[in-house]
């Protein structure tokens, strides 16, 4: 009777770690894949919102307050955040594709 009692402790404990890592992988999943697509979509904004604001647009890249900086500098604050973006945005890709690789051999190798 002890071992049974045992036997099916064992199995909720196993399911409920096992829920526990399913969960995990989604939310590492999702984090992953929407800072990629957010970053991807900020590289190519940043540098066309740095041009407009270099012709004359008023409104972008207001700082604080109304404050807003020299239309000068915007095309290369612009590129530059597009840079810091398209970084972000590769390095997001390739954690996603080494965490799919993790987890493959994770499942390949479970009993």
């Amino acid at each position: 009777m002890i071992a049974l009692i045992g036997r099916v402790i064992s199995q909720m404990v196993s399911i409920f770690f096992s829920s526990i890592m399913v969960f995990g992988h989604a939310v590492i999943l999702a984090a992953l894949g929407v800072m990629g697509v957010f970053t991807g979509l900020c590289t190519l904004l940043m540098p066309i919102l740095g041009l407009l604001r270099a012709f004359g647009m008023e409104n972008i890249f207001i700082i604080k307050d109304e404050v807003q900086g020299s239309s000068l500098v915007s095309l290369p604050i612009g590129m530059f955040l597009g840079i810091i973006c398209a970084l972000l945005s590769w390095l997001s890709f390739r954690t996603l594709m080494k965490y799919f690789r993790w987890i493959s051999k994770e499942e390949h190798n479970a009993p």
